[in-house]
């Protein structure tokens, strides 16, 4: 397939769309990931906008929100989402010695390493998987889609292992898998196998948000979470002497980002979060200088961050075609499903619409990072409440639900969302969920339903 220049055209406003409205977003402190990213995939998805258009959004998103999770980290000591809270303390540290600026800075770097670092690593490996199959006459594809359910089970049993409250988070994969047994059961299409899963997704995304909104109709968890006047935060003053890019980082620095950067890569199938922190406590562990060593932990997990995402979500595409990572079943969630086409897609065409997604993103946001973040930051954090973005996924989970099954879906989503919420809440994280609910088929012989 040709991509026209209409298409081209559009791909690249969209990449410019999804990077001004992530860089936004991205500022806004706890905002994750998952929860703001798929329920926007899913409205373009159902208002039929062509899927090269949709995939370069996508990966503008991702990248913008990976990179302006740092600003909030760096400037205000307030995680900007999931991803930035394994560097917080490091970057608390460097905030109380006075090197905020130069901790940013360095932080973006390390995104930038890990974001262009990744994509050709990751071609690697679709390379050699291509070789494999073409050379040994072993289909790997066909093995990995053989065993997939079993896969995604034991990739939740990983994931549970790997976050911080193991035990209840392997406790709840086989009650949570026949949660979602049941609401399929529930579903008015009785053919469970062909429920959609984009109303699943939107459901545990938005769980947690629903959950703490059902427990303020309690009066003590009310009394306890209202809060009173303003909180005080410092933004520094913006420098604006010359930046030099390749001055930012020392050589060490570089070094053990791209080094980083591989290793999160070829680990792509494994939680991102937990990455970051085993990757970048193991890059930083022989290193006595307390600010040395908080320098090159912001630097080093930017980048690991960056690249677990981004490879993640190349590899399982352009090799796979499945959901194998955890940021394809996370914010990838709506370009992983197969019922949305995305997996029809040429290599070439996907290829065209990453790196145009990346560079997009990278130029835009790495330029006002540097020149403006603490102008941005502060319009934002003054013009901007969290709220109003929350009631906005509030918002479309309701439409996309209702869209897919009236108003028997918001009876039998909402429930689930809330189900999610909790278990989110108790530790049993977004991965740990997704990976339960693409194991439901193997969980479903499990309990002997077939």
């Amino acid at each position: 397939m040709t991509i026209s220049f209409t298409i081209l055209l559009y791909m690249v406003i969209g990449a410019v769309l999804a990077t001004l409205l992530y860089t936004i977003i991205g500022i806004i402190p706890g905002t994750d990931e998952t929860a703001v990213i798929v329920p926007v995939t899913a409205v373009l998805v159902a208002l039929n906008v062509p899927l090269l258009v949709i995939l370069t959004f996508f990966i503008a998103s991702v990248v913008t929100m990976n990179l302006t999770v740092s600003i909030p980290t760096a400037l205000t000591s307030i995680p900007g989402g999931v991803m930035a809270t394994p560097f917080i303390d490091s970057s608390l540290y460097l905030k109380e010695q006075g090197k905020t600026t130069l901790s940013l800075r360095k932080m973006l770097m390390g995104s930038l390493i890990g974001t262009i670092v990744t994509i050709p690593i990751s071609l690697m490996i679709v390379l050699i998987v291509h070789l494999i199959t073409k050379y040994s006459g072993i289909d790997i594809n066909y093995y990995i889609k053989l065993y997939v359910n079993e896969i995604f089970f034991v990739g939740a049993i990983a994931l549970a292992l790997l976050s911080k409250e193991k035990f209840i988070s392997l406790l709840a994969i086989l009650p949570y898998g026949f949660i979602i047994l049941l609401t399929k059961y529930l579903h008015p299409i009785k053919d469970i196998s062909k429920v959609p899963l984009t109303p699943f997704f939107l459901a545990i995304t938005v769980g947690p948000l629903i959950y703490n909104l059902f427990e303020l109709m309690f009066k003590k968890t009310r009394e306890k979470n209202t809060v009173y006047g303003n909180k005080n935060i410092e933004i520094e003053i913006n420098k604006n002497e010359k930046i030099v890019l390749k001055d930012i980082l020392t050589k060490e620095e570089k070094i053990k980002s791209v080094i980083a950067t591989f290793f999160s890569t070829i680990t792509f199938f494994l939680s991102p979060v937990a990455m970051t922190l085993l990757i970048g406590d193991t890059m930083t562990q022989t290193i006595k200088d307390e600010e040395e060593k908080a320098f090159m932990r912001v630097t080093v997990m930017n980048a690991i961050s960056n690249s677990a995402y981004l490879g993640g979500i190349i590899i399982s595409l352009l090799i796979f075609k499945l959901p194998i990572s955890p940021a394809a079943l996370g914010p990838g969630a709506i370009i992983f499903n197969s019922e949305n086409g995305f997996f029809d897609l040429s290599i070439f065409n996907s290829l065209i619409a990453i790196i145009i997604g990346v560079v997009i993103a990278l130029s835009i946001t790495v330029y006002l990072a540097l020149k403006v973040a603490p102008e941005l930051t502060r319009l934002v954090f003054k013009y901007i409440s969290q709220e109003s973005i929350l009631i906005l996924l509030i918002g479309i989970f309701i439409l996309i639900v209702f869209l897919d099954s009236s108003f028997m879906g918001l009876l039998i989503y909402t429930p689930f969302a809330l189900i999610s919420g909790y278990l989110n809440k108790k530790g049993v994280n977004f991965g740990v969920q997704f990976m339960t609910l693409y194991a439901s088929g193997y969980i479903l012989g499990l309990f002997g339903m077939f």
